[in-house]
Parts: structure tokens; C-alpha cells; sequence
């Protein structure tokens, strides 16, 4: 058998089936057998070019007998509109808008589709097939990126939706069926390649060399779509995802000083959506609290860590990283989107004007997560300065204070001791800015730090120590 496996990190695919309007809002699902030869061929020539083309074409023949099964993720067909200036916006007088309709399926479970077909490659098409894949940067269309891999085989689950071909009669009871296109046989790559507009000239609804291919899939029913509870979400809902990356704009973008009135404001906008004032409280990663007021998993820093990141080196926040150990819960997860898509302006004393939030990506923390903040090292230096949570012994040497604080530090995160520490200067008190809400002032700040932190063995990132590190400060980047 020949499994592929297409995982869509932001839950979404876009996919508008051929001979369909956009504003029809139908989406293509279970992907086309002709979708799929197509974007492989588009792979390789845009992508990798230097793969021989007798192995690529051999690969395209074997897939292009219909596949024997898909898996689906539970899902569910959503969209959004688009009301966009017509052809006279430009002209002075007061034109119109037209609409548009951007549908999609909302993708549960892993969201992943999984693809199967009868036959086998040898050693050389198996590594072209890997290769393709692996380059493929979206599927669909663009906005559907996609981490295509293959796989071993098809994976067992309940929740997962099966798709078969249908040769002649009707589907069993509570099935439904679906139209797919798909190549004939043989396989003619000229047909497959021709664009949209050269089948449009010839006044063809659909591609020459194609067919239609007639699948049977249950029924979609409620239980097909991802869950969005209006209840507490259980472990067994969480989401997958342990990392955010949000883009930040505005005229003026924060100062890396912002980094911690930033953070605590993104924070508090965020609890403000997910346990509105008056609403039973409830255990959240997100928020930090236990429903009683008590901290999340104390001793563990499993919850949400909120990281503005500098990503071009100009000393100014262009991202923020959400980081959850624990993962986020499905109502968590959409208390942020609907931040980062409602009135997504953040605001916190003396903050930029206009200062937006959209998410740019979701999913594992290795995945989205910056690698210059993950990756393994023995050597680490500060980005933003440490803070010490307690004070020293009285008559207790500064540097031998920062060792035992740092050591503490590491202990309490299940990692190696350092074997050395130093400071190192920077303007590191003027990140020391409190939150006004809490009507903390300059007299309440402690003595702040960079450091550069040496261990035995090689540790992973992220790397936040001390006071106030689930909101950026004592954040630690590898030096080596």
C-alpha cells in the first residue's frame, strides 16, 4: 500500500472543487485523486526541479489509479465574507462592493487527512514521493498550509471519517456520496497540466482526460464536527496545541523594554474573553488559576508563558509566543482567536497607538516556536533580564545570590545545574516597568540582571527563569 499523510497545522483546509464558483462556499473534501497529482507536479517544478523526471512520472502513474480509502479528521464546513471594492473604486464616483465567500473546513482531531492507495514503489519513486511531499508548502489553496509526509499506514481511531470508492449501487444507510475528479487511464500528464483558463477556452466545464469518481462517506452529522464546548473543556479536548505565534503591528511597534506590561496585557485581554465577568471560574492553563484562585500545577510552570519576540533584531516586539506545556484547551484556544480577529487592539499604559494582534501560526511548540529560542545548548545569555523571586541573605554576596537564585530556578524546571555563571551589562532596569493595575511603582522593582549561564549538557529552549518569566522577563537565548 502506498499512505500519505497531508496535516494541516492551521486546522484549515481551503479547496474549491473544479466546475464549483468560490461563492458557492463548497469545499472539496475528501481531497480530488486530480488535486493531488496536481500538486505534486506543481512540486516539482517549482520546487525541485532536479528530481528525475522518469522517477516523478512514475509516481504520478501509480497514483493516479484511484486511491482505496481516506481517513478524515472530524470537521466542520465553515466560511467567512468578503465584501471588496469593485471595478469602479477607482474611478471617483461611488461604486459598489462584491462579494466573496471564503469557505473552508474546520479541522478537528489532528487535522489530518490521510490517503490510501493499492500498489507499491520502488527504493528510487519512494524517495521522490517522500521528497515532493515533504516540499509541498500548501494544499488547496495557499491559505491551506500543509505538512505532507508519508506515512506507514492508516491510523485506527473512532473519531476518524472513512471515504471508499463506490463502484455501482447505493451507499449503505446513513452514507452519503461525494463526486471526486480524477485522471483516466492511462494517465496523459499534458491533460493534467492544462490551466484553468485554456479549459475554460475551449469551453469545457472540466479538464480533457479527467472522470468523475463516486465515494461513499457517512453522513456529516454534529458529532463529524470539531468540538467547540460552551462547557468546561476535559483533557480528553484539548486541542494539540502548545504554541501560538502572533504578529504584532501597529505605526509604531513596542520596545523590547515593553516586554512585560505587553505580555500581562495580552494576558489579561485574553481571560477577559474566556471567563467573563460573572462566569463560573474554571481551571485554565491560559489564565494560570485553578477554579478556587490557586495556581495552575504549582511548581511545574506547565501553563501559558507569554513571550514577546524580537525577530529581526531591531529591539522592538514584531511577535508574541504564546508557549503552554500543558496545551490549550478548545475554549482557550478560541478565547485567543477571538481576540487576535474581533478588536484586536492591545492597550496597556504608555503602549504604541493602534497596536494589533493577528495569529500567524498554532500548533506544537517545535513546530512554532522560533528556533533560535529552542534549540539545544550548554550556553545561554539573556534577552531579557533576571529577576531574582527572592531577596538575598542579609550580608549574602550579589553574584553568589544570582547562583543559588538561578540554580533554584533550573531545579524547579527538572534541569541540570549551572556551572557557571556571569553578568553582563545592558539597559536591563528599564525592562523592569510593572503593570499600573496592580498599582506597582518604580519602589517596588528588584534589582535585574543579564546573565550568561553555562551548563554541564546541552538543555532545549524555551529558557525563562525568575520573577515574572511567564511574561517575558528572564528569557534566555542559545549561544552555542
Amino acid at each position: 500500500m502506498i499512505t500519505i499523510a497531508l496535516e494541516f497545522p492551521w486546522r484549515r483546509y481551503h479547496a474549491t472543487p473544479w466546475g464549483r464558483h468560490v461563492n458557492e462556499g463548497a469545499v472539496e473534501l475528501p481531497p480530488a485523486p486530480w488535486r493531488i497529482l496536481r500538486a505534486l507536479y506543481a512540486t516539482w517544478h517549482e520546487r525541485l526541479p532536479d528530481l528525475p523526471e522518469k522517477h516523478v512520472h512514475a509516481v504520478l502513474t501509480a497514483l493516479a489509479q484511484p486511491p482505496r480509502r481516506y481517513l478524515l479528521p472530524p470537521h466542520q464546513l465553515q466560511h467567512t465574507r468578503h465584501y471588496l471594492p469593485d471595478s469602479h473604486h477607482k474611478s471617483g464616483t461611488n461604486g459598489n462592493t462584491d462579494k466573496a465567500v471564503d469557505a473552508f473546513a474546520l479541522l478537528g482531531g489532528d487535522a489530518t487527512i490521510h490517503i490510501q492507495w493499492h500498489g507499491d514503489l520502488d527504493s528510487d519513486q519512494t524517495d521522490t514521493l517522500r521528497a515532493l511531499l515533504e516540499a509541498m508548502p500548501y494544499f488547496g489553496r495557499a491559505d491551506s498550509l500543509v505538512d505532507a509526509r508519508l506515512a506507514d499506514t492508516l491510523p485506527r481511531g473512532d473519531d476518524l471519517i472513512p471515504a471508499t470508492e463506490l463502484a455501482d449501487g447505493q451507499p449503505p444507510p446513513g452514507w452519503t456520496t461525494v463526486d471526486l475528479l480524477a485522471p483516466e487511464l492511462p494517465l496523459d500528464i499534458e491533460a493534467l497540466t492544462a490551466r484553468p483558463v485554456d479549459v475554460r477556452a475551449g469551453k469545457l466545464l472540466y479538464p480533457p482526460g479527467s472522470r468523475h469518481l463516486t465515494y461513499a462517506t457517512p453522513t456529516p452529522t454534529d458529532t463529524t464536527a470539531p468540538p467547540r464546548q460552551r462547557h468546561r473543556p476535559t483533557t480528553a479536548d484539548a486541542t494539540g496545541v502548545t504554541a501560538i505565534r502572533l504578529s504584532i503591528r501597529g505605526r509604531v511597534q513596542p520596545p523590547l523594554t515593553q516586554a512585560l506590561p505587553l505580555a500581562d496585557a495580552f494576558r489579561a485581554a485574553c481571560i477577559r474573553i474566556l471567563q467573563p465577568p460573572g462566569s463560573p471560574r474554571r481551571d485554565s492553563a491560559l489564565a494560570g488559576k485553578n477554579a478556587d484562585g490557586t495556581p495552575y500545577t504549582a511548581g511545574q510552570h506547565r501553563h501559558a508563558h507569554f513571550i514577546p519576540h524580537d525577530s529581526d533584531g531591531d529591539r522592538r516586539i514584531d511577535q508574541l509566543l504564546v508557549w503552554i506545556p500543558d496545551g490549550l484547551t478548545d475554549a482557550e484556544l478560541d478565547a485567543i482567536h477571538r481576540l487576535a480577529t474581533g478588536d484586536n487592539r492591545v492597550y496597556y499604559h504608555k503602549s504604541p497607538r493602534d497596536l494589533f494582534v493577528r495569529v500567524a501560526a498554532q500548533g506544537p511548540a517545535d513546530r512554532v516556536l522560533p528556533v533560535e529560542l529552542t534549540r539545544p545548548a550548554t550556553v545561554w545569555e539573556s534577552v531579557t533580564p533576571f529577576t531574582a523571586p527572592r531577596h538575598p541573605h542579609r550580608g549574602q554576596d550579589r553574584d553568589a545570590h544570582l547562583l543559588a537564585e538561578v540554580t533554584r530556578e533550573l531545579r524547579y524546571r527538572g534541569l541540570p545545574a549551572p556551572t557557571a555563571i556571569r553578568r553582563i551589562p545592558g539597559d536591563w532596569p528599564l525592562h523592569i516597568r510593572h503593570r499600573t493595575s496592580k498599582n506597582e511603582t518604580r519602589d517596588h522593582t528588584r534589582p535585574c540582571d543579564g546573565l550568561r549561564v553555562e551548563l554541564s549538557t546541552p538543555v532545549a529552549g524555551p529558557l525563562l527563569l525568575g520573577r515574572h518569566s511567564h511574561y517575558g522577563l528572564g528569557l534566555f537565548h542559545p549561544r552555542n
